[in-house]
């Protein structure tokens, strides 16, 4: 009863917020600073991907837990601190609860009323490095979207401990029901993006959403996004056992193939049945470009909605292409803008450099 009372209480001061007015051009008092921006982890170069054969099969991720009655439910808002605001939108720092864990993340949205569709942006890296600032849902926002990302369990004061693509999947799969709990959130135009490990996180959850049958997520971007974990570990030299495998996985590509087939999409690209668009670099260093060609040529294979844009010249977090942005817009504008309205990034550049502005001199 009483985490029922609570998320009733938390809904309603959240519609109060959504309906409020915002101060126009200029920061609130009581914003909180945060760092620079960034697209995904900067990792150093990495040697060319060479395909790898088939590892032994593996299961999928359990489905998300249901919580107890008396528990908080997933997806619940568990808090919210303004972070900027300008005469047409506003950013929130929130907790949020998955899988009776506190995590951290970033919610934006228009302030104009109305019924808005949204985005999931997936973060890239691990731990600190490609942590999330706010300024990384700025596009989305400032062209018209309601968008929400996380910081993944363990990340940014958040609770838990994150497994790089295991049960902190379910991280991002609780921003479903969250975004459908929103006064101003159209559930049916829900769009998912991400970048690096994003990538591969935005993989695994388009799986699990058509596997649950919910299908919520109607479109998806990745940038430079890695699907074959097999191939990653060689293109790293064997440097990741220490530092990202052993920490958070738990065991190696060799210890454990199942585990790295279970987050590798190349083997499963059936699965994914949302329309997606395929954004990489090909002067990338981090994830090669290979990884893309991979992944689209099974998607292709499978007979999905797939889309590849390779960018020649283009590093890993596509900073010489504003992030890959202006075409991760005309695709969701494709998918999810049913309303007419001009979402793209050309119509709203001014807004969205002016508010990129100002979280890169946090």
């Amino acid at each position: 009863m009483k985490a029922l009372m609570r998320r009733s209480l938390l809904l309603l001061i959240l519609a109060l917020l959504i309906a409020l007015p915002h101060a126009a051009g200029r920061a609130l008092p009581d914003a909180t600073p945060i760092p620079t921006p960034t697209t995904g982890a900067t990792i150093t170069p990495a040697v060319t991907a060479t395909p790898v054969p088939t590892p032994t099969p593996a299961g999928t991720l359990t489905p998300t837990p249901t919580a107890t009655p008396s528990g908080p439910q997933d997806g619940m808002i568990d808090s919210i601190t303004l972070v900027y605001s300008t005469n047409r939108s506003v950013y929130y720092a929130i907790t949020y609860w998955s899988d009776g864990l506190r995590v951290a993340g970033y919610l934006g949205y228009p302030s104009a009323s109305g019924i808005y569709p949204a985005i999931i942006h997936n973060r890239g890296g691990f731990g600190s490095t490609g942590a999330l600032t706010g300024g990384e849902i700025v596009p989305y926002v400032e062209a018209g979207y309601v968008a929400v990302a996380s910081q993944y369990r363990g990340n940014g004061g958040g609770e838990g401990h994150e497994d790089f693509g295991g049960a902190d999947v379910h991280d991002v799969l609780n921003l479903i029901p969250l975004l459908q709990s929103l006064p101003n959130v159209d559930p049916d135009r829900i769009g998912m993006f991400g970048g690096s490990r994003g990538g591969m996180m935005a993989y695994i959850a388009l799986r699990e959403d058509a596997l649950s049958g919910q299908n919520a997520i109607k479109a998806a971007v990745t940038v430079g996004g890695i699907s074959d974990l097999f191939a990653w570990d060689q293109e790293r030299g064997g440097s990741l056992a220490g530092i990202l495998w052993l920490p958070l996985v738990g065991a190696t590509p060799t210890q454990n193939p199942a585990l790295y087939r279970d987050r590798s999409a190349v083997y499963w690209a059936d699965l994914i049945q949302a329309p997606i668009l395929l954004l990489h670099g090909d002067a990338d260093q981090d994830v090669s470009v290979q990884q893309t060609y991979w992944l689209a040529a099974a998607l292709e294979t499978a007979g999905a909605t797939v889309k590849t844009i390779i960018f020649p010249g283009g590093d890993h977090p596509l900073s010489r292409f504003d992030g890959g942005y202006r075409d991760t817009l005309a695709w969701f504008d494709k998918y999810l803008g049913a309303d007419g309205i001009d979402r793209s990034f050309a119509t709203h550049e001014q807004a969205i450099r002016a508010a990129w502005t100002w979280f890169g001199a946090q």
